[in-house]
This record gives C-alpha cells, structure tokens and sequence, in this order.
C-alpha cells in the first residue's frame, strides 16, 4: 500500500464532517463550480462542501463564507504514468488524487464534476449508502442506460470483455477501501500500459475496476443528452450533469438546456464573477429547431421501455446496486 498524499486545505478550513462532497475543477472552472458548491452548501445536509483540484486556489468571499472550503493534492507517482496530452487537465484527475490524499481525513467523498447542478436530495444519506463492500460507487455511463450489455470502446481497444462501464463525473469513493485495494498503484500501472490513446481518468478508472464498482441510481448523475432531456421533469434528479459541448454558460445551450437551469448559473455568475464571460439571455426562454425536436423526441419514443426498465432497478435514490448483477 503506498502512503497516502498529503492535501492542503484552504486557510482556516477544516473537515467538520466525516463525509464531503467535492467539486473538481482548476482555477478556470471556479467560478461555473461555484453553482453546485454553493446550493449544496445552502441546502445544510451533514457533509462538508469543498472546491479541489490539483494547486491550491484562493476562494472568493462568497465561497468561505458559506463554510466551503478549497483541497489541494496531487499525485506525482500517478502523473509521471500519465501520457503527456492528459497533463493539460489534471483536474480531470481529481477523485483518483483525492481519493488517496483523504484518507485520514474523509471517510467517505463524493467528488463531482463542474458542469453539474445540484437540484434536491441529501449527499450525507447517499455518502452513508451500503457501498456492497466497494471502494467506488458511481453512475453508470449513458452508453449503457438502455442497452447494459454494451461493450464500451475502451474495452474493446483493451480486448476486454463487456463490463459494466460507469462515468467518472459523479465518483463516491471509500478512501480506506480505495487504499487497501492499491487502487493508487493499480491506477499507476494502468495509465502507464495502456491509457495512451484510450481517454483519461474515465477510462483509467473503468480499466481498474472492470465492473468490481457499486452502481448509484442515475438521479445522481443524470447525464443530459437529447436521449434523456424530455424524461428530466419526470425523473427529478438529484444532480445533472451536462456532457458534452452544451454546457450550460454557453449559447451553444440555448433551446437545448431549460432556462431555469441555464439561470441557476448566469445569477452565480453575474452575482459573484462579473469578470467572467456571462450566460447570455439566460431568462429569455428560447425555443428548439423543430428539427432537433422532432429527432429527440423520436430517440426517447425509441429508448422509452429500456430507460424504464433501468429506472426501475432501483427502489429508491439512495440504494446501490451490484451492476453485475
């Protein structure tokens, strides 16, 4: 087992809790990763809220007053086993360098994505989930809401068998498990065989584990694709997360992304970044092409019944499954 990391918490900050949520990203997404941190912080569940990424980043008064905080690690051994065009962002990085920096510190983090907004449920209950004996927890990727028994493209370039393939933008991560499994090591060895040409902390995470993960229910990390957006209202998630290009700041999202949400982060922003690029209209409702309409509405008649049948797996937001099974 390798000696754990050591993180640098912001000046003045201290865990209170045993558990935190955790949102990733460098300096450049601070201010779009403040529209999570901040309603996670109002709603005043038991975990701490925390902004981590690879250097320490001074918070802006808004963020410390509302008790959150700013962790920094980074994982040397792990970086040097990293190809060279992944170092541009190793804030991607994030739940593998915090997951071996925390022990000690969380017993439990919830390390989340910047393009994600945070709309009800209680991450304390979620963190406090039967994990099934796992040292990660986490959703499975959209490739394989409707047809499970896809076999990724990662796994097929690794000449692997189809395993459940889950994505990295929402991570729940048992840090004494993650240690006790080598999973800081194991990740080393990984990236240095076979994660060139083959993604990033994703790929590198799913490559470890091979399907040996707990599965959380989609409401928290409900990936907002064409494939999925009309079913949103019904499904009420906990946290969506925007993949893709279409994020919700940008004007690429209008007529894509509702309003609402694309407002949750114009106000952050306008309110507490006004030197950052603002979300452009972000009260004015704009409408879909009808083409783009028509096309996704036909692919959620198309995937109706498998997306039910995957929604029902699970009886409540809060029980995990093995995705085995």
């Amino acid at each position: 087992m390798r000696m754990p990391l050591t993180p640098i918490f912001s000046p003045g900050f201290a865990p209170r809790h045993s558990t935190a949520v955790i949102v990733a990203c460098d300096a450049n997404y601070l201010p779009y990763a403040a529209t999570p941190a901040l309603a996670m912080a109002a709603a005043g569940h038991a975990h701490d809220v925390l902004i981590g990424g690879p250097e320490p980043v001074a918070l802006p008064p808004v963020l410390t007053a509302a008790g959150i905080g700013h962790v920094a690690a980074r994982d040397d051994a792990l970086l040097d086993a990293l190809p060279l065009d992944a170092r541009r962002s190793l804030a991607t990085y994030m739940e593998l360098f915090l997951g071996h920096a925390l022990l000690g510190h969380y017993r439990r983090i919830l390390v989340i994505d910047a393009d994600i907004l945070y709309e009800r449920g209680d991450p304390a209950r979620l963190l406090n989930a039967d994990m099934l004996g796992r040292a990660v927890a986490a959703v499975r990727d959209n490739r394989q809401w409707r047809t499970p028994g896809r076999k990724t493209r990662e796994f097929q370039k690794l000449g692997e068998p189809a395993h459940p393939y889950f994505n990295a933008g929402v991570v729940m991560i048992d840090t004494q498990a993650f240690a006790a499994q080598n999973l800081p090591a194991r990740a080393a060895d990984f990236a240095r065989s076979h994660l060139a040409g083959l993604g990033r902390d994703q790929a590198l995470m799913n490559g470890i584990l091979k399907g040996d993960w707990a599965e959380i229910s989609p409401l928290w990390n409900w990936q907002f694709t064409t494939a999925s957006a009309h079913l949103t209202s019904m499904a009420d998630p906990c946290l969506i997360h925007f993949i893709g290009t279409r994020k919700p700041w940008l004007d690429s999202a209008q007529g894509v992304v509702p309003m609402r949400m694309r407002d949750a982060f114009g106000r952050v922003l306008a309110q507490h970044f006004p030197a950052t690029p603002q979300v452009a209209q972000s009260g004015r409702r704009h409408w879909p092409e009808p083409g783009a309409l028509r096309a996704a509405l036909f692919r959620q008649w198309r995937a109706a019944g498998p997306m039910i049948r995957y929604l029902n797996r699970f009886p409540d937001p809060y029980t995990l499954l093995d995705p085995r099974s």
